[in-house]
């Protein structure tokens, strides 16, 4: 299961219902520096098969270390593909450590507060909202544009001014779209308007050329 970025959403009682079935995966992919917040990498791989990763990864040499030979613990070069690494398991447990599950539950419900206000501010601009998620990832276009032409070309002026980064997707059903993915526990209200007005100042400039 891609569980990257909104997998995040299972610490939160009310959103864990749309996991519903994640337990049943073989695997889990799960990136703590996206909505963890915890600094660029941390991504981590779940498996319920150990072995898949010794049989995967494992090398044996006979110059790599001996010591843990017999003991009850597992040499990180043997089950990654990654010898020398870095302690990237630390930030992770230290950010648990300092902001616990509750803390996490009242970020992630902050920034999904954040995704509803954007929606509620794009339509009240014009905007057309083209998925339905309680995630706070929002896809939109101007009402009546469907050309993804036209999107990109409203993303490069965003992303150019350097204000703002949203993208373009094409959705199954619903065609090109605009992106928007707030991910910042700091993001508050005047960013999400200052999001809605710069869009809106770029779209009418793209549609007017």
């Amino acid at each position: 299961m891609d569980g990257a970025w909104g997998g995040a959403a299972s610490f939160v009682p009310e959103l864990k219902p749309y996991f519903a079935g994640m337990e049943q995966s073989d695997s889990i992919t799960f990136d703590a520096h996206k909505w963890m917040s915890v600094p660029m990498g941390a991504g981590i791989y779940l498996t319920r098969r150990r072995g898949i990763l010794k049989t995967t990864c494992a090398i044996e040499t006979s110059y790599m270390p001996k010591d843990a030979a017999g003991l009850d613990i597992r040499d990180p070069y043997m089950h990654s593909m990654q010898w020398s690494r870095r302690s990237v398991g630390l930030k992770v447990f230290m950010s648990l450590a300092a902001a616990g599950k509750p803390g996490y539950e009242s970020v992630i419900r902050h920034m999904t507060a954040m995704g509803d206000r954007l929606r509620i501010q794009l339509q009240q601009a014009g905007f057309e909202i083209c998925n339905d998620t309680p995630l706070p990832v929002v896809c939109f276009r101007p009402s009546g544009i469907n050309d993804m032409e036209v999107l990109q070309a409203i993303v490069r002026k965003i992303v150019t001014s350097g204000l703002a980064w949203i993208s373009t997707t094409h959705l199954d059903g619903q065609g090109p779209v605009l992106r928007a993915c707030i991910t910042n526990f700091r993001t508050e209200a005047k960013h999400t308007e200052k999001l809605v007005a710069l869009i809106s100042a770029y779209t009418e400039e793209v549609l007017n050329e």
